[in-house]
This record gives C-alpha cells, structure tokens and sequence, in this order.
C-alpha cells in the first residue's frame, strides 16, 4: 500500500488464511477469507456470491457482520462491512468454545472416574 492508498480510500490489507462462516440468501456457506482490513475482505468464491448482495460473516471472535459483495469472480469475491472491525477478534481461533469446570461433566472423558471421587 502507498500512501496514494489512503488517499482512495483503501484500507491496508493483510494476507490471512481465516475459516469464515457466510450467510447469503438464507444459506449458510463455509468459505476461507484471503485478506483482510478494517472494513473489507477478499473471500473465496464458489459462484454463489453476487455483485450487490447482502451477506453475514462469522470470522474469529465476530460473529453476523453485515457486509455488501463489491466484486465477485468465480473463484473469489470483495466484501465490504457496514461498519470497521476489530482486526484481532477476526484472528481469534473460532469454536474453542467453553469448559466444563464444576460438576460431572468435568470428568466426563475420565475412564477411570469413580463415583463420588476423584480421577485416577
């Protein structure tokens, strides 16, 4: 990026390998993001992502970001979101989900989990 750039209107962009979940027209689609800004990304495309569509995005930590198909190609397509980012929640690694820290589920891939005591 130059600092031309700037002046256009294009944000920086960084290379990025990010599993995503999109939905369009009711379906929800699994698609792998390219690059990444503040208020765009470039996604994969399988031919059913249109120039002027209205998508939803779950990447990272983010979830149902409002976006508009600016460009699309048969292989990838240009989102741009309604509203800025935040960049490392769309970097965080998505279902880690929660643990089980009290109660029998604890426990629960404990083989040797004796009831009413402890692992062994």
């Amino acid at each position: 990026m130059t600092d031309d750039d700037s002046l256009h209107g294009r944000d920086k962009r960084s290379s990025v390998i990010i599993r995503a979940s999109v939905i369009v027209a009711g379906m929800r689609l699994e698609r792998r993001v390219r690059n990444l800004s503040l208020h765009g990304a470039c996604i994969d495309n399988q031919n059913d992502l249109i120039v002027g569509a209205t998508v939803y995005v779950s990447m990272g930590a983010l979830d149902d970001l409002a976006a508009e198909v600016m460009w699309a190609s048969p292989r990838l397509a240009g989102l741009r979101f309604t509203l800025p980012i935040d960049l490392e929640a769309a970097r965080r690694p998505r279902g880690t989900g929660t643990v089980a820290s009290a109660g029998w589920m604890r426990d629960v891939d404990s083989a040797y989990r004796i009831r009413g005591g402890p692992a062994r």
